[in-house]
């Protein structure tokens, strides 16, 4: 009997201290984890201070979220780094172009885009985008010529108080040409002194072309004297074309009214001396071929 209760307490011995020593271990393994050294602390916290997530705390589908956040964040940045880039950007964009939009020409009317880009055809038609100033007959001898003339440069006045009939103080509707002037350089250079002289206001230059009784510029043509046969103004150029010379006619007509107000009209047929006074004309239609004259006006000087 004894023998059989001592192996039964041996056993209840061994357990009881098998208990002891694992109680044992259990407190100095809690008092383990309570006491860290220093060096464990900071290597299980972050950069901020804030405790460190365990792996074994971290399921795999927290891990997932997380990672999804952390995606978002950085898209979010980059997002908000590339408008702070390009769209600070964006409103500078969106001035600019209204700025572009707002300097870009209106469209223009119809009728003003069909003016520009009408290409002229003749000198008739430029002679048209020059002021009017005077029509009427130029005569000579027994014909007569219905000229249209438009200011190419100088002072309409001096057209104004010339062209006029000083005895009813109407405007003249003919011009009889009744002397010639030789197309040669001392001549040439006497008219050029003149017109020096008289500048800016005592000269004028106009563009002489062949008016029809029903066109543009025609409108107070006057009728035809009995006796004058009515000619085309290329009969007239030719003549003085062949005579080398120009047309001459003393101003006022009908005597001197004092000396304010004579002076001299010179009609040049084409020549070297009256196309310099068309080098617009020229740029413009690349050539003159229809027959024109260009007519000078100066003023007496004291």
């Amino acid at each position: 009997m004894v023998g059989r209760i001592l192996p039964y307490l041996n056993t209840v011995k061994g357990l009881k201290a098998w208990e002891d020593t694992w109680k044992r271990r259990s407190l100095s393994s809690d008092r383990g984890r309570a006491t860290h050294s220093p060096y464990e602390e900071r290597s299980r916290t972050k950069g901020g201070g804030q405790p460190a997530d365990r792996g074994s705390d971290r399921t795999p589908e927290r891990s997932h979220k997380e990672n999804h956040s952390s995606e978002g964040t950085k898209e979010s940045s980059s997002n908000s780094l590339s408008n702070s880039r390009h769209g600070g950007g964006g409103k500078k964009t969106r001035e600019s172009e209204r700025n572009h939009r707002t300097t870009e020409a209106e469209p223009k009317p119809l009728e003003e885009q069909k003016h520009e880009t009408k290409k002229l055809k003749n000198l008739s038609e430029y002679a048209q985008t020059l002021q009017l100033g005077w029509n009427g007959l130029l005569v000579l001898k027994n014909s007569c010529f219905l000229t249209s003339m438009h200011i190419l440069e100088g002072d309409q006045g001096v057209i104004s108080s010339l062209l006029k009939d000083h005895t009813s103080g109407s405007k003249l509707t003919q011009l009889k040409i009744a002397q010639r002037l030789r197309l040669d350089q001392p001549k040439l250079d006497e008219v050029t002194r003149r017109i020096k002289q008289g500048s800016p206001n005592g000269y004028a230059v106009l563009l002489v072309t062949q008016a029809t009784p029903s066109g543009p510029g025609s409108e107070g043509m006057p009728t035809v004297e009995p006796g004058l046969q009515r000619r085309l103004l290329r009969n007239l150029v030719s003549y003085l074309k062949q005579k080398q010379a120009a047309g001459v006619i003393s101003l006022p007509v009908g005597g001197s009214k004092g000396r304010d107000s004579t002076g001299m009209l010179y009609a040049f047929p084409p020549c070297d001396f009256s196309q310099q006074y068309l080098q617009s004309a020229l740029r413009t239609l690349g050539k003159l071929e229809e027959e024109h004259m260009v007519i000078v006006i100066v003023r007496d000087t004291a």
